[in-house]
């Protein structure tokens, strides 16, 4: 025998309308039981993201649920107010049980249909849950290592300072990682999780390189105390052939040779004198940058370099009377060999050029070089010849010479 009472003949109208209007509310029923669960689940989720991330993947899906969520207040609340309107536990007239039983049909499709939202929300947004929590799990790992980075190359920097080494650049570097870190500490519920994983590459790359730094001060600290002192020694030794000078060799020149070929060494004592100053300058400058108050070794470096690059235009002026004269002794005692060299490199040039394809430009200037060989001869036919105009022609035209054979090569080259 069934539980459900049947219609009575009299009145089967309003029995049958108000067993209408309590089937369709516990069909609602059911489905505010289905969405409350299934809002709670998302509201777990989403209060899982909050404080993890605030990022643009948390950002977008809080919008996404906004409307979502809206939509299952509003379709709660109004299934809640049908209760109060429609008490079908009593014996309800034949409108009132009508109308409740369309209005409970009407709500419980109004929460099927939310929670249909519902899932294709969590269907949509299932790959960025999963994201964020998988960045969480690197986030993890990446923080343990960016707070050990940080961690070792704060010893390292303290200990440096302790044992008297100023560490400026590697403390820089640890002060913005310790900026990186904090970034991190307060996590990506704060900065987003993007953010916040990129600050852990940052902090550990800025505080490696920390470590790096400081680890290559007391070589560098060697390095220079090295060179300034090679550099002094080097000094004191140009000075002092700077002092005894190179008069006999001007004396030679003047009295072997025409003017031409001595008289851009005639300011040479000015131009050392010079020369040496500056090098004593910036090599003072290089002491004090490297001095234990200071120990500012890349300026140090930049000192020694220009010093080095001064030194060596001194050495070049002190030596370049003897160079010179001994130059000119060469080429004057046997002009013949100089231009046999020179005449030699143009043949070469000339053998290549026939052998095969060839520019026109580079038959224009192999004859352009002949005819200065003939000029350069013609140079010796003077009473006193230029032989350093006479040297610098020749060897000019070897030079030459030998960037045409490259050219031509260059050219046949496949």
């Amino acid at each position: 025998m069934s539980d459900v009472p049947q219609p009575r003949w009299w009145r089967r109208r309003r029995d049958l309308a108000l067993a209408a209007a309590r089937e369709a509310q516990a069909r609602a029923a059911i489905a505010l039981l289905e969405l409350d669960t299934a809002q709670r689940s998302a509201f777990s989720h989403l209060d899982f993201l909050a404080n993890v991330d605030a990022g643009a993947i948390a950002r977008r899906i809080r919008l996404a649920w906004a409307p979502v969520s809206a939509a299952a207040d509003a379709a709660i609340h109004a299934y809640l107010e049908a209760l109060d309107r429609w008490d079908v536990t009593t014996d309800l007239e034949l409108e009132e049980a009508s109308a409740a039983a369309a209005g409970f049909e009407g709500h419980a499709s109004a929460m099927s249909a939310v929670l249909a939202d519902i899932s294709a929300f969590s269907e949509r947004f299932t790959s960025d849950f999963v994201s964020v929590t998988r960045s969480l799990d690197q986030l993890r790992a990446r923080r343990s290592a960016a707070e050990e980075a940080v961690a070792q190359a704060g010893t390292a920097v303290a200990e440096a300072e302790a044992g008297g080494l100023i560490a400026r650049r590697a403390r820089g570097l640890l002060d913005a990682a310790l900026e990186h870190l904090r970034v991190v500490q307060e996590g990506p519920v704060v900065h987003g999780m993007d953010t916040v994983l990129q600050a852990c590459g940052d902090a550990v790359a800025a505080a490696h390189e920390a470590a790096h730094d400081v680890e290559k001060l007391p070589e560098l600290r060697r390095q220079v105390q090295t060179s300034a002192a090679s550099l002094r020694t080097r000094l004191a030794a140009v000075q002092w052939r700077a002092e005894r000078g190179s008069e006999q060799e001007m004396r030679a020149l003047r009295r072997g040779y025409v003017e031409g070929c001595w008289r851009d060494l005639e300011e040479g004592t000015k131009r050392v004198r010079d020369a040496l100053a500056d090098a004593q300058r910036d090599l003072d400058s290089a002491l004090l940058a490297a001095s234990d108050a200071q120990q500012r070794w890349e300026e140090a470096r930049s000192r020694l370099a220009r010093a080095r690059e001064a030194l060596t235009a001194a050495e070049a002026v002190v030596d370049a009377p003897r160079n010179r004269l001994a130059l000119l002794d060469r080429v004057s005692a046997d002009p013949a060999a100089v231009h046999a060299r020179a005449r030699f490199a143009v043949r070469d040039a000339q053998k290549l050029l026939m052998s095969g394809p060839f520019y026109g430009r580079h038959a224009r200037a192999l004859d352009a070089l002949a005819e200065r060989l003939d000029g350069a001869q013609r140079l010796l036919e003077r009473a006193h010849p230029d032989w350093l105009a006479y040297a610098q022609n020749l060897d000019a035209i070897v030079d030459e010479a030998r960037g045409l054979v490259v050219d031509i090569r260059a050219f046949r080259a496949p």
